[in-house]
């Protein structure tokens, strides 16, 4: 039996390495963490779960592609899917608007709040029904061959076209309703965004394969790692892995903690800028992230600031909303609008009567870069001086008690997952970049896969699970195994 070492345990290692367990190979993980699961990480705080990963689940949606991924790694496995009714609801003066799951109430509601904006909601509406169900390729890696997941619509071409060549922000200036206008400029998909990636998101959610599976980040991360134990893998935990052994231009193994591990073959399913800068220690092109990293314009980097409260207040399953705040300077910026994410509609997130909400606010690389700067206890003042502020706004908005539980910054996500810049997904896909694929192979290196969110932007959860599939078709191609058939 041939011996795979996987190097992460996300999304994507545990993917690859349940279908390669499956297809009968030694497959072991080394995590460097004290758990698995990656970006699936819950945080548990005076008795509740701090989920800071999923937002959305794409792949609900039975018959889809991506959801038989889901399952044969165990993702969504046996899950029950929450289909909430609204995707987001935005209010300022007074008002309110919902972005239903119901394309019917959802046009309705876009023309409720319409000020001659009814040819831009009859687009929008348009591209929506034409998108209908958006599946990320998935059936073969493109080194390969032509995937036939990437055979284009001319119909669904046209009515996209629009969207493609604009960003959120872009699109959010053709309407002239204030409050759709501010809606699409504060919604959960980053503005910075091209437009088709907003639409493509709505689509999916209405269309119901972007929905919330019972107990989000924690459910899933628990049905993956059970499956690929289930399958045979091997988790092995705190194993700091510091290299890839490598002779004669072929992978041979690892370096965890001193020690070296043998395999014959290697799948490096953490951070991209860490494979290939620490792992590889910079001996094999980098081709093009070193020049995406200099461009912050058209390859804008993005996280995100969580503050996390408990409170008995009944959301009444609103779950995510944002509201128009008193100005507030945050980052040398002025913060308008307040994103907030509320968990109650999830029992198995809560304790009793009381359930977690969150304050999201989107952050960027100066940002990054300004939290970066500040000392430990310069660090400790800012996360206290803003929980205070924004635990004050929560209790106005929402007249009730809220609890300050954590917060957590892009530092967060770069301590746990060596993540690049601290960044939630890969870069923003403005309108000049709707997408790009890089190789899973590297010019080279021989029994070396990649496995990650970073090889197709923007990256996240479905694209994670997707990569982890393809790469496992990858080692079976360089094993001449069959591929094509899982």
């Amino acid at each position: 039996m041939k011996k795979i070492i996987i190097v992460g345990s996300g999304i994507s290692g545990l993917t690859s390495g349940t279908y390669l367990s499956k297809n009968g190979y030694d497959v072991e993980i080394y995590e460097k963490n004290d758990y698995a699961g990656g970006f699936l990480t819950k945080f548990d705080r005076d008795g509740m779960i701090v989920d800071t990963c999923i937002h959305w689940m794409t792949g609900t949606k039975k018959g889809t592609k991506l959801n038989k991924i889901w399952n044969d790694n165990g993702g969504l496995k046996n899950a029950d899917i929450i289909i909430p009714e609204s995707f987001f609801d935005f209010t300022m003066d007074g008002k309110t608007i919902r972005f239903y799951h119901d394309i019917d109430k959802l046009e309705s509601e876009l023309y409720k709040f319409s000020e001659d904006d009814d040819k831009e909601i009859a687009k929008l509406i348009d591209a929506i029904k034409a998108i209908n169900i958006m599946e990320t390729p998935s059936d073969i890696p493109y080194e390969l061959g032509d995937n036939t997941d990437m055979n284009a619509n001319p119909d669904l071409l046209r009515k996209t076209a629009y969207y493609l060549v604009r960003n959120l922000s872009d699109l959010a200036l053709k309407f002239n309703s204030p409050i759709i206008r501010n809606a699409l400029l504060n919604s959960p998909v980053n503005k910075k965004f091209s437009a088709y990636y907003f639409v493509m998101n709505l689509a999916n959610f209405v269309n119901g394969n972007a929905a919330l599976p019972k107990g989000l980040s924690n459910g899933v991360r628990n049905r993956l790692v059970n499956e690929f134990i289930t399958s045979g893998g091997k988790i092995n935990l705190n194993e700091d892995v510091s290299e890839i052994i490598i002779d004669n231009g072929k992978a041979k193994g690892i370096i965890s903690n001193g020690i070296i591990h043998y395999s014959d073959y290697v799948i490096s399913a953490c951070d991209l800028h860490y494979t290939f800068e620490v792992l590889l220690k910079n001996k094999y092109d980098f081709k093009p992230y070193k020049d995406y990293d200099l461009d912050d314009i058209k390859y804008p980097m993005y996280s995100y600031l969580i503050f996390a409260y408990k409170t008995k207040h009944d959301f009444k399953d609103r779950i995510a909303q944002c509201f128009k705040i008193k100005p507030l300077k945050i980052f040398n910026k002025e913060l308008e609008f307040l994103g907030v994410r509320s968990y109650g509609y999830d029992d198995t997130l809560k304790n009793g009567e009381y359930s977690v909400v969150q304050i999201l606010l989107e952050t960027d690389l100066d940002d990054y870069n300004y939290l970066n700067n500040l000392s430990k206890e310069e660090y400790d003042e800012f996360k206290n001086k803003y929980q205070k502020i924004f635990k004050d706004i929560l209790s106005e908005l929402f007249d009730d008690e809220f609890i300050y539980l954590d917060s957590f910054t892009p530092l967060t996500l770069k301590r746990m997952c060596n993540s690049y810049m601290g960044q939630f997904m890969t870069y923003a896909l403005t309108k000049k970049v709707p997408s790009y694929t890089r190789s899973f192979l590297v010019e080279g290196l021989d029994n070396f896969v990649l496995a990650n969110q970073w090889l197709v932007l923007p990256g996240g959860t479905p694209v994670a699970a997707t990569n982890g599939k393809l790469a496992s078709q990858l080692v079976l191609y360089l094993d001449g195994k069959d591929y094509k058939n899982i």
